[in-house]
Formats: C-alpha cells, structure tokens, sequence
C-alpha cells in the first residue's frame, strides 16, 4: 500500500467516526424532546444540614417525565419546601428530595388565609399512593341518593326512590401533607379547605360517602363548575347500550383468513 494513501485513509475513517457520533446525538436530542418535559426543584448552590431553603437557594431543573426519581420536588410544590431546613447536604445542581428537608414545620405555617386543614381518607387505589403534598385534586364521592316524589292520586303516601349515585363532590383542593407524616403511599391525607366546604367534607365522610381523588394539573382552573361534570348512577349504563344491538357469540368462532 502506498504510504501516501493511509493518512486519506485514516482522515475517512475520522470523518465517518465523526458523523456516526453527531447523528447519534442528533438521534437522542430528539428522543427527549418527543419525551415529556418536567421542572423539578434543584439546589442553587452547595447547601449544607441545616441551611433554609429560601428563594434563592433552590432553583428549577427540567427533566423527563420518566427520569424524575420518586421523591423529587415539582417545581409547582415550592410552598412545601420553602424556609424548611435542609436535613443533610445538597451539591449545586442536584434534586432537592422530600427526604432531604426537615418536616418540623407546622401545617398552619403553610395554610392558606381563610382556609382549615381537615384530615379524610379515600378509597384505595393507584391515584390514592401516589399523592403527594402540594397537589392538587378533585373529590368525587359515590352515595345513595333519595328522591321523594309526588303521590299521582290523592290521600296515597309520596314515594321515596333510592339510587347510587357519583358525582363531583369538590372541583379542586389542595394537599398539605399525607397523613403519619408518610410521603407516599397513604389513603389518608390532609387538606386544605374553606370553613364551608371542609365541614361539607367531613359530614360526607361521616354518613359513609365513599370518596375517591382525581389528580389535577396544577395551576390549572379548568372545569371547576361542579355542574358539568353531570351525575353518573344505573341508568346512565342503561341509556349508554340504548339502540346497540346485542352481540351474539357464534358456537363456533369463525375462521380467521
């Protein structure tokens, strides 16, 4: 081989090294812009055990949806963390976790003006364990609903009709914390209300109103008319099949070509 030739040869060899990389990286940047984007809660600086976490010690960091780790802070729930001490030490740029900050301070530290903490506990289920203080949420409740109606002929007695209902209790509440101090996980949580509608709350819970969180996007005041949301009992599956024909399952199935 002429010696000539091999710098040609190791300048081609460079060069298609060099595009495999850029389009590789061209390839991952737009892999995590098809990803959903988060803000989460980062340290500003080196933050040391007992240092308050003030406006200007935290900062937003995005990240994908699906490399948050399971503690980390939405930058939507600063209130949670803000004037809180630090329990250990946090390097500039790192997530600031729940884990992280001292939960010493009280709730009426971090209640809105107007508003009592009540504490309720919904149904299990997935939306249940994953709250987490500084969410927002919808109540729905499911109960029995009677209505008296109107005797047609008169001296007869008017007649109750009794039927299971769901409806939208509360369009949008905030969590202030999950209840035995656990950060996730827990069917019991603590809320934030106006006097009025925390005493709706609790008397619904009293008289056996099982109720069920909705999780909510934060921020966002969007379908807060309760009306809307209509009222869902037996006959709205009844009319839901209403002029469907019925499915008849054949005894033997038919061949697949």
């Amino acid at each position: 081989m002429n010696k000539n030739m091999i710098p040609l040869i190791l300048a081609v060899i460079l060069g298609l090294a060099a595009v495999y990389a850029v389009n590789r990286l061209v390839l991952q940047k737009n892999a995590l812009a098809e990803e959903e984007m988060i803000e989460v809660v980062a340290a500003a600086r080196n933050l040391g055990p007992g240092d308050i976490l003030t406006e200007g010690s935290f900062t937003k960091k995005k990240i994908p949806q699906n490399a948050r780790p399971t503690k980390a802070i939405l930058w939507s729930q600063t209130s949670i963390i803000r004037d809180r001490k630090l329990n250990m030490p946090v390097a500039e740029g790192d997530y600031i976790l729940l884990d992280d900050v001292n939960s010493g301070r009280g709730l009426s530290d971090i209640i809105g003006e107007g508003e009592w903490a009540i504490s309720v506990s919904f149904s299990a289920g997935a939306v249940t364990k994953s709250l987490r203080p500084g969410d927002e949420i919808a109540i729905l409740g499911t109960f029995n609903s009677e209505t008296v109606k109107k005797a047609s002929v008169a001296g007869q007695k008017p007649t109750v009709e009794r039927r299971k209902v769901t409806a939208v209790i509360l369009p949008k509440v905030r969590i202030l914390s999950l209840a035995d101090n656990k950060q996730q996980g827990g069917d019991e949580v603590v809320l934030a209300l106006p006097p009025s509608q925390a005493n709706t709350l609790l008397a619904a819970q009293a008289q056996g109103v099982e109720l069920y969180p909705a999780l909510r996007k934060s921020h966002d005041d969007s379908n807060l008319n309760r009306l809307d949301t209509g009222v869902v009992s037996s006959s709205t599956f009844s009319k839901l099949v209403e002029g469907v024909n019925d499915v008849v399952i054949p005894h033997v199935p038919s061949k697949t070509k």
